[in-house]
């Protein structure tokens, strides 16, 4: 993995950009990691600017070892200007269940519930994420967590909580129901039948009729609560309802995040988000949302502080993709994605002269100032979602793929 290397600054080249003024290629700076921490040109630009910020907002596309290797390091730099908080795209019922496995029985902890549901975990159930979730245990003050699952359930988690609720179950026909609803969530898991899955499957009158007979029960109510709304915005997407789906999971993440917000015992709370690209810039999303990078953005600009927002985009290397089949859910592929390559393209950076045995941080005011509203304007959707929403980018053409907890 990315360890100790040489350090150097890369390229400065001058070319004709899109507005037909003469752009200069960006300026990368080396980043790398020495005895733990960020080293290098790079490492010393986002030290420079942790002072001032409330919130690490670290975009990716899935699937990376380098994502958490990077954090664990810079997080180790953030802790130093008080950063105790993290973020994570994972539901709030599934990360409690995570931080008490971590607790007790560390990242064999993670693989023991990712044998039970090999589908029920997104990205904590790659090592190095895992690693990552693990250095942000304990409580605050006021009893809140320093690990925050802000997403909805995933779709493989409800074996977890349909457990829980046969535990809780208040008399033998709860317990019954709960049971019955557990064998066949089991029982798709193992099939990889993604159409009997308990959040693709059930109808809001049928999460109601479950709730019905857990009445009474606050614990089991809130979860079941939860799986319901959870499956709300995943029908949307099975449905084709796109714009409802990523609309509805914007709020949903939005209302997760100000719980915990809230409930922190500091009164500014300095927080890092690893998650998903599209969830974590500033400004419409190619999707069309408006997500938690602008709700992170302007707390801190109310509190007086910034956001440190940085997109990791690899240009090529291999990536662990998820998708529903019997046994192992993760397969490691070649990552080589267009729209990554665009953005590149945009900044007049070419991927082949960037070193394979370290990162390059990109800092994007400049590149924003020499494209001007004009050059700006002429971008495709994701490469102007990227050059206005996110100040670094952090990129390598030879990104490591996640190691999934089981073999």
């Amino acid at each position: 993995m990315l360890r100790k290397m040489l350090l150097a600054v890369l390229f400065t080249s001058t070319i004709i950009g899109l507005t037909g003024a003469t752009v200069a290629a960006p300026m990368t700076y080396d980043v790398t990691i020495e005895s733990g921490r960020l080293s290098g040109p790079g490492a010393k630009i986002l030290r420079n600017v942790l002072p001032s910020a409330q919130f690490i907002l670290f975009g990716e596309d899935h699937g990376f070892a380098d994502s958490p290797i990077f954090l664990r390091a810079l997080a180790r730099d953030a802790r130093d200007a008080g950063f105790r908080y993290h973020a994570i795209e994972v539901g709030r019922r599934s990360t409690d269940l995570v931080r008490d496995a971590l607790a007790h029985n560390g990242i064999d902890g993670v693989a023991a519930l990712v044998k039970d549901a090999p589908l029920g975990l997104p990205f904590v159930s790659l090592i190095d994420d895992a690693a990552l979730a693990a250095d942000f245990l304990g409580k605050d003050a006021h009893g809140t967590p320093f690990l925050w699952g802000v997403d909805q359930e995933f779709i493989g988690s409800p074996i977890f909580h349909l457990k829980t609720l046969v535990e809780l179950a208040p008399n033998s026909k709860a317990k019954a129901e709960a049971t019955r609803l557990l064998d066949a969530e089991t029982d798709a898991a193992a099939k990889a039948d993604q159409q009997h899955f308990l959040l693709v499957s059930k109808s809001p009158d049928q999460f109601d009729a479950l709730a019905r007979l857990f009445a009474g029960s606050g614990d089991a109510l809130g979860i079941i609560a939860d799986l319901k709304e959870s499956a709300s915005i995943y029908q949307a997407w099975i449905g084709g309802h796109n714009y409802e789906n990523n609309s509805h999971r914007a709020r949903y993440l939005a209302d997760n995040f100000l719980r915990y917000y809230r409930s922190a015992a500091e009164q500014e709370p300095k927080v890092i988000f690893k998650m998903g690209i599209e969830h974590l810039g500033l400004g419409t999303t190619t999707v069309n949302t408006i997500d938690l990078g602008t709700l992170a953005t302007t707390l801190a600009r109310v509190d007086g502080r910034t956001a440190l927002r940085i997109a990791f985009l690899p240009t090529g290397g291999k990536h662990t993709a998820f998708a529903p089949k019997p046994g192992n859910p993760t397969t490691v592929e070649d990552y080589k994605d267009p729209d990554v390559l665009d953005v590149f393209a945009s900044m007049k950076l070419d991927p082949e002269r960037l070193p394979k045995d370290r990162w390059s941080l990109i800092p994007l005011e400049p590149i924003r100032k020499e494209l001007d509203t004009k050059g700006i304007n002429a971008l495709k959707p994701f490469a102007r979602f990227v050059l206005l929403g996110y100040d670094y980018i952090l990129t390598t053409p030879d990104a490591k793929p996640g190691a999934y907890l089981l073999k």
